[in-house]
C-alpha cells in the first residue's frame, strides 16, 4: 500500500510592508511672463523705379532736297550793230527878207 510521505519545503517570499518615508521634493510652478521680442522679419514692399529703356521711333520728316538740273534753252540774243545812215529830212528854215511896200499916206 502506498505510502505518503509528507515533506515540508519552505519558501521564503518577501512581505511587502509599506513604510512611508517624507522626502522634499522641490515642486515646479509655472509663472507666465511676457516680453516682447523683435524679431528681424522680411517684408517685400514693391517700389516702382523708372528704368530708361530705348523705344526707338522713326520718324520721316520730308525736307525738300534741291537739285539743279541744267536745261538748256536756246534764246535768241539781241545784238545791236550800229549803221550810220544819212537820212536828208526836210526842215523849213525861216529866212526874213526885207520886202518894201508902197504905203499911202493920206491927210
Amino acid at each position: 500500500v502506498p505510502q505518503i510521505h509528507v515533506q515540508v519545503v519552505e519558501r521564503h517570499v518577501a512581505k511587502i510592508q509599506v513604510q512611508e518615508v517624507v522626502k522634499h521634493v522641490p515642486r515646479i510652478e509655472v509663472q507666465v511672463q511676457e516680453r516682447i521680442v523683435e524679431v528681424p522679419q522680411i517684408q517685400v514692399v514693391e517700389r516702382t523705379v523708372e528704368v530708361p529703356q530705348i523705344h526707338v521711333q522713326v520718324v520721316e520728316r520730308h525736307v525738300a532736297k534741291i537739285q539743279v538740273q541744267e536745261v538748256v534753252k536756246h534764246v535768241p540774243r539781241i545784238e545791236v550793230q550800229v549803221q550810220e545812215r544819212i537820212v536828208e529830212v526836210p526842215q523849213i528854215q525861216v529866212v526874213e527878207r526885207t520886202v518894201e511896200v508902197p504905203q499911202i499916206h493920206v491927210q
